[in-house]
């Protein structure tokens, strides 16, 4: 099976719509899950992770209980650098969970939940993937690839980044590449405790300290429509490829 993730259900409503031979049940008694097939693979769809505690939960709960081979998160990012712009769609290379300070217990480092890594890393594979999923329905722009930090707290402004930055141990540097959401944190987790692969691939819904425009939230309801085309055609390539190399 491969898992998509969201936070919303209108992260997910185009694949649960792609979906053939439906079936719905609940996970943690509230959390609606949708499993079927596209092409000739087993899909399932959950959304509700609005946070990463919630993400790790469910995404571990379908793990205990299925078979799966990859775990996708999708949904909305917002940024602060000037590489990205509303619309972008970005691909997860590596992901941090921003809020994570256990210095000094079992040789954590900065940004390290203990016995786990200081970051998580998208498989190459899936990685390269991915993006030829997404350059060929974008197609005029190239995908664009990124440092996810997933933070539970909602922050507005470079400000609330930076502070959390120099209180909680992410080290930030001169990153050009960074995006922000509160969910692929969890999921990465979870997936790495399970040794299965993840990959996020969220739009870019604006950026600090900007105002939200109409015709960005335009853009972005547009690129919605992108990243589930992208997305299935990326299961399609999965359906035709025998192995994915799943994360160290």
């Amino acid at each position: 099976m491969i898992l998509i993730v969201g936070s919303t259900h209108d992260d997910v409503l185009y694949f649960e719509s792609k979906l053939r031979n439906k079936s719905e049940e609940t996970i943690l008694g509230k959390y609606p899950f949708y499993t079927g097939t596209m092409f000739s693979q087993k899909v399932g769809v959950i959304y509700g992770g609005y946070t990463n505690y919630l993400s790790t939960a469910l995404v571990s709960t379908i793990l205990a209980k299925n078979y799966v081979v990859l775990v996708i998160g999708v949904g909305k990012c917002t940024t602060y650098v000037e590489d990205f712009k509303t619309g972008d769609i970005v691909i997860s290379r590596q992901t941090y969970l921003a809020e994570v300070n256990q210095i000094g217990i079992e040789n954590a480092i900065l940004g390290q939940v203990p016995t786990c890594p200081q970051f998580y890393t998208t498989d190459p594979y899936v990685l390269s993937l991915m993006t030829d999923s997404v350059n060929k329905i974008i197609k005029k722009s190239a995908a664009k690839t990124g440092t996810y930090i997933s933070i539970e707290k909602i922050v507005h402004s470079k400000k609330d980044i930076l502070n959390i930055s120099s209180a909680n141990g992410v080290i930030f540097g001169n990153r050009n590449d960074i995006v922000i959401d509160s969910c692929t944190g969890g999921i990465a987790l979870a997936s790495f405790l399970n040794g299965v692969p993840y990959v996020s691939v969220e739009v870019v819904d604006g950026k600090m300290d900007e105002k939200r425009t109409i015709s960005g939230y335009v853009d972005v309801l547009k690129r919605y429509s992108d990243l589930g085309k992208a997305v299935t055609s990326f299961v399609g390539e999965i359906s035709r490829n025998e192995v994915i190399i799943g994360n160290k």
